[in-house]
């Protein structure tokens, strides 16, 4: 069996060429990225890895060090995850949407989460899946599903996911040389921000409370046209089936068949501005500088785009008996400071 030298120590040195390796991301598209940190040092490592995700499958040809699929149908994950000797899952993936037992999960799966981590899914992680492997794998792979818990594992809310990412591949994986890159090559034939002026807006969110209203969003939209940028709004499918009829009859929403088509035209893109959302870290792992307008004023926000350059705008104010209301204390003209700041940073305008 052809081996490849990866881990910190040395017992652990020598990956077998067949080893195979899932990661069954969160179902949000943020945590996907996120989760690509593991895979991409993973792979460097020698494993054979694969991740499982809906927004990120359409990213294979984009994605050289390891295979990414969409979903298998909800009645053949389990046959499908069986074709690999180890599953590593966040707690928010297809795996924890089942019926099965959180006990039966835990002994055939390794649970890593980018949030909290139930105590029942850490205590005899894929202790049933190891059983079943021949001796060599399971000595190798023991230390990676002893990893189970959470993801963060550095004690301080000011370091991004991204950096948390990559702390846990060197400590909790023994990954020594673990980094942030996840090797995206996108196709010659697209021109890293070429379209230089054009400000892609995302100004929805899965959580509304974390929300810009869409009338300031608009009116920065104004602000920046009469500037010489040229604002784009994005919008999922649902979320166009809800609310286009808001910003279509003054700007470009264009349509995106799935997260390939989303990223080519976000590569392409001069700066991306929105919520704290799943487009802003997409838009990070592909170097566009990203504005990010965050309703807490106080705290770290570890979940910040921690790849390529990037700002985040706060509340002018931070009232405990109104942080429902943060968008008050948040102002089209503070917002637009927050960009020009970060188009300066990055020598693109202002």
């Amino acid at each position: 069996m052809a081996e490849v030298l990866t881990h910190a120590d040395a017992r652990l040195s020598a990956v077998p060429a067949d080893c195979r390796i899932a990661l069954v991301p969160s179902m949000g598209l943020g945590d996907g990225c996120i989760y690509l940190v593991l895979a991409a040092n993973l792979a460097r490592a020698g494993y054979q890895v694969t991740v499982l995700s809906n927004h990120l499958g359409a990213l294979n040809d984009w994605l050289p060090l390891f295979e990414t699929r969409t979903l298998p149908a909800p009645d053949e994950t389990f046959a499908v995850l069986d074709e690999f000797d180890l599953v590593i899952s966040d707690m928010g993936s297809m795996l924890t949407r089942h019926a099965e037992a959180a006990e039966a999960l835990a002994r055939r799966y390794v649970f890593v989460g980018t949030l909290k981590v139930d105590s029942r899914f850490v205590r005899e992680p894929a202790a049933d899946t190891l059983a079943r492997l021949p001796a060599d794998k399971a000595r190798l792979l023991a230390p990676l599903a002893a990893a189970a818990g959470p993801l963060r594992c550095l004690p301080d809310d000011s370091v991004s996911m991204v950096e948390q990412a990559v702390a846990f591949c060197r400590t909790r994986l023994g990954l020594k040389d673990a980094s942030s890159d996840i090797a995206l090559q996108m196709p010659s034939t697209l021109q890293h921000r070429g379209h230089a002026k054009r400000v892609m807006l995302h100004p929805l969110s899965y959580n509304e409370k974390k929300n810009w209203p869409a009338r300031k969003y608009l009116a920065l939209a104004r602000r920046l046209h009469a500037a010489g940028y040229q604002p784009q709004f994005v919008l999922s499918p649902k979320e166009r089936c809800d609310h286009l009829e808001v910003f279509a009859p003054e700007f470009a929403v264009p349509e995106f068949p799935d997260s390939k088509a989303l990223a080519a035209y976000l590569y392409e893109s001069g700066y991306v501005i929105g919520n704290d959302s799943g487009v802003g870290h997409l838009a990070s792992a592909l170097g566009v500088p990203v504005l990010t307008l965050y309703r807490k004023r106080r705290d770290g926000f570890c979940w910040r785009p921690g790849w390529g350059a990037g700002h985040v705008v706060r509340p002018a104010f931070s009232l405990s008996f109104m942080r429902d209301r943060w968008a008050m204390f948040m102002s089209v003209n503070r917002v637009a400071r927050g960009f020009y700041l970060l188009s300066r940073k990055v020598g693109g305008g202002q």
